[in-house]
């Protein structure tokens, strides 16, 4: 297996062992380094980087490891850091999370600003925007103006998101890692 001081890897496994590797940094990122805010008296909104290496995975890998990085991570971090009760359709919403930005890359695999901005905008307002809302809303009874906070903090965070998971994968692909 080794040639020349290098070991043969086969892609899909390298595929696996990063998208594992970006599974355990969402949980970490999403259950002990965000942060709640309780806008109009409710959790309704948790602000952190959790979403980041579900971006990553689903622009290199596509919808598919995205998909599946999303909802691993959603539920393993409902499982080691509970919030409440679990509940399965937030893990619904973390898979999409992961598919909608892939399926921009599905034809072209190339990560351009551009694309990665509109995949991530529209990834967070169908996700983040509209159905984690919905579910606030119809699960937990939170008053529907939340809405106006959560649209506020993911046009902010659409451009964080953006701009980090940009430099990330131009790093990861300046030093081979992919």
């Amino acid at each position: 297996m080794e040639q020349n001081g290098s070991t043969n890897v086969s892609p899909y496994t390298k595929k696996i062992v990063v998208c594992a590797l970006l599974i355990a940094l969402s949980v970490v990122l999403s259950g002990m380094l965000s942060v709640p805010v309780m806008p109009l008296g409710t959790y309704s909104l948790k602000i952190g980087l959790g979403m980041l290496p579900v971006l990553i995975a689903s622009a290199l890998f596509g919808p598919l490891y995205g998909g599946m990085v999303g909802g691993l991570a959603d539920l393993l971090q409902a499982l080691i850091f509970p919030k409440g009760a679990y509940m399965p359709w937030f893990t619904v919403v973390g898979t999409l999370f992961g598919v909608i930005p892939g399926l921009f890359f599905l034809k072209k695999r190339r990560v351009t600003f551009g694309r990665l901005l509109g995949a991530v905008a529209t990834g967070q307002a169908i996700c983040s925007v509209g159905l984690n809302t919905l579910l606030l809303v119809w699960l937990y009874g939170s008053p529907w103006q939340i809405v106006y906070t959560r649209m506020i903090n993911q046009a902010v965070m659409i451009l964080l998101y953006t701009v980090l998971a940009y430099a990330i994968i131009r790093l990861l692909r300046d030093k081979k890692v992919i």
